[in-house]
C-alpha cells in the first residue's frame, strides 16, 4: 500500500462506512456508540459524503443519528488518488480499535496506581506519565523499574521525578529470581498495575501469577504477526503493507495473551527500521492509556 492507496480494516460482519475526515471516526462513535463501520482514509464516495451530511445536520439539531451500515464497495471507495491523504500515516490518520473516549478515562475504583518496566529510551513510559498528568487516565505511575543502569528511561523518570529502581538482569542467575525481586519492590509499593514498556526480558510464571490480569506490554506489531524482539525487522522483510502495534495482557508464551488495543499504520514504499518505527511509536503512546484502562475495566467485571 502506497501512500495515496487506502487504508481500509473491516470489522467481522463487514458492515462499512466511508471516512474522508479522521474526526469523523469520533463523531460517529458519539453520536451512535453501537455502530460499526469500516475505517476508510481515501478518496470519498458519493455514500460517505451522504453520511457526512446526516452526521454533520445531526450535531446541529442535537439528535442521535444512526449510522447506516454498507457492504464492502469495492469498486466505489478506496482505490483514487487524493491529495488529501498524501501521508495517511500522519498522527490521527490511522486505524486504532477500540477508539479513544471522547472524555477522560474514570477510575474503575478510585486512582490506580501503575508500576513500570523498560529497559531503553522510555518513550512509552514518558507517554504513560504525560498521560496521568493531564488527566487522560485517573492513574499516577508510582515506580520504575529498569535493567540497565542510565538507560532513557532511567533519566526520563529523574526528569518527571518518577520513583526509580535498577534491577540489573546480570546479578540474577536465572530469570526466576529477577522475577522475585520485581514482584517484591512492585508489591512494597502498592502497585495495582504493571506495564512493560519496551522491557526487553523475558518475563516468567513468578511476575505473571503475582499480577494476574495485571500485567500489561506493548509490542510494535499487529499481534499475532512478528512476535518477539525484531517486529518491525520482520514486517519489513515479510513485504507487508499494514503494520502497527498492540497492547496486550501478557500470558507465558512471548507476546501472547488477550489483546486490549490495536493500532495499524502503513507501511511505505520507502520505509526503512527507523521511519516505520517512528510512526508506529506515535500510535504507542496513544494506545497505552487506554489499554491500561481496559484492563482495570476488565479485572473489575470479574470481581
Amino acid at each position: 500500500m502506497g501512500a495515496a492507496e487506502a487504508l481500509q480494516v473491516a470489522n467481522e460482519g463487514q458492515a462499512a462506512v466511508g471516512l474522508t475526515n479522521p474526526a469523523e471516526l469520533q463523531t460517529i462513535r458519539q453520536l451512535h456508540p453501537q455502530a460499526h463501520g469500516l475505517l476508510l482514509a481515501g478518496e470519498a464516495s458519493e455514500e460517505s459524503c451522504r453520511l457526512r451530511m446526516q452526521l454533520e445536520i445531526g450535531q446541529r439539531l442535537g439528535q442521535n443519528c444512526l449510522v447506516p451500515q454498507h457492504r464492502w464497495q469495492d469498486g466505489e471507495m478506496g482505490h483514487g488518488q487524493s491529495s488529501a491523504f498524501a501521508d495517511p500515516s500522519e498522527l490521527g490518520r490511522a486505524v486504532q480499535w477500540p477508539l479513544s473516549p471522547a472524555e477522560p478515562l474514570a477510575p474503575v475504583a478510585g486512582r490506580l496506581r501503575l508500576g513500570v518496566m523498560a529497559s531503553g529510551n522510555g518513550s512509552n513510559f514518558e507517554a504513560l506519565v504525560t498521560a496521568c498528568h493531564r488527566g487522560e487516565l485517573a492513574a499516577e505511575v508510582v515506580l520504575l523499574v529498569v535493567n540497565n543502569n542510565d538507560c532513557g528511561a532511567q533519566q526520563r523518570a529523574e526528569r518527571l521525578g518518577i520513583p526509580c529502581q535498577l534491577h540489573d538482569h546480570r546479578l540474577h542467575d536465572s530469570r526466576e529470581s529477577l522475577d522475585q525481586a520485581l514482584v517484591a519492590s512492585f508489591r512494597a509499593t502498592g502497585v495495582d498495575l504493571l506495564v512493560m514498556a519496551g522491557w526487553m526480558r523475558i518475563v516468567t510464571r513468578e511476575l505473571i501469577d503475582a499480577f494476574p490480569q495485571r500485567l500489561i506490554n506493548i509490542h510494535p506489531s499487529l499481534l499475532p504477526s512478528f512476535r518477539g524482539a525484531r517486529a518491525i525487522e520482520q514486517a519489513l522483510a515479510a513485504g507487508v503493507r499494514l503494520s502497527g502495534c498492540t497492547a496486550h495482557l501478557v500470558s507465558l508464551e512471548v507476546d501472547t495473551g488477550p489483546i486490549l488495543v490495536q493500532a495499524a499504520v502503513p507501511v511505505l514504499a520507502d520505509d526503512d527500521v527507523s521511519s516505520l518505527a517512528a510512526r508506529i511509536h506515535q500510535h504507542e503512546h496513544r494506545i497505552l492509556p487506554l489499554a491500561v484502562q481496559l484492563a482495570a475495566e476488565r479485572i473489575a467485571r470479574q470481581g
